[in-house]
């Protein structure tokens, strides 16, 4: 019986991806995937924020297994006195299935327009809990500190 490899049939199962097949004519194959998929399509994207933002459904798990977070958070406009949030993810372990909270970002209590946190987190999900952010710390007197906010959600 000979084998026939295929990037497209049969179809991957849902929440699973192809990989793409390559030789080098000599009889050597190998095989390749991209590293990750976007799961959020554009992420979750909000600016001009003047308070903390509570939990907030990133997405639903389609499929136990990892997932890398990328989180962004910056001062758009500074306040008299402030201090920038945490963000913060929430999730089902998968090999537990005990819900985790984990500080992507710390708060900072700069107050520039320079003034950032970014950090990526690794996670191992369960299908039964979307993961979810929110964020933690936020302070202003005065005039209110403005604040953008970016998250991107991949599958590994």
């Amino acid at each position: 019986m000979s084998i026939n490899l295929s990037n497209s049939l049969p179809p991957a199962p849902a929440g699973s991806t192809l990989v793409t097949f390559a030789t080098d004519g000599a009889g050597n194959v190998s095989a390749y995937t991209t590293a990750a998929v976007e799961l959020t399509a554009n992420g979750y994207d909000n600016t001009a924020q003047v308070a903390n933002i509570g939990t907030t459904p990133l997405v639903a798990v389609p499929v136990k297994g990892r997932y890398r977070i990328s989180a962004y958070i910056i001062v758009t406009s500074v306040g008299t006195t402030s201090t920038l949030p945490s963000i913060v993810i929430t999730w089902n372990d998968a090999d537990s299935g005990v819900n985790q909270s984990a500080a992507v970002t710390p708060t900072n209590t700069g107050n520039t327009t320079t003034t950032f946190q970014s950090n990526d987190e690794f996670i191992s999900a369960d299908v039964s809990a979307a993961i979810n952010f929110s964020t933690t710390g936020y302070a202003s007197t005065g005039t209110p500190m403005q604040f953008a906010i970016h998250i991107t959600v991949e599958k590994l």
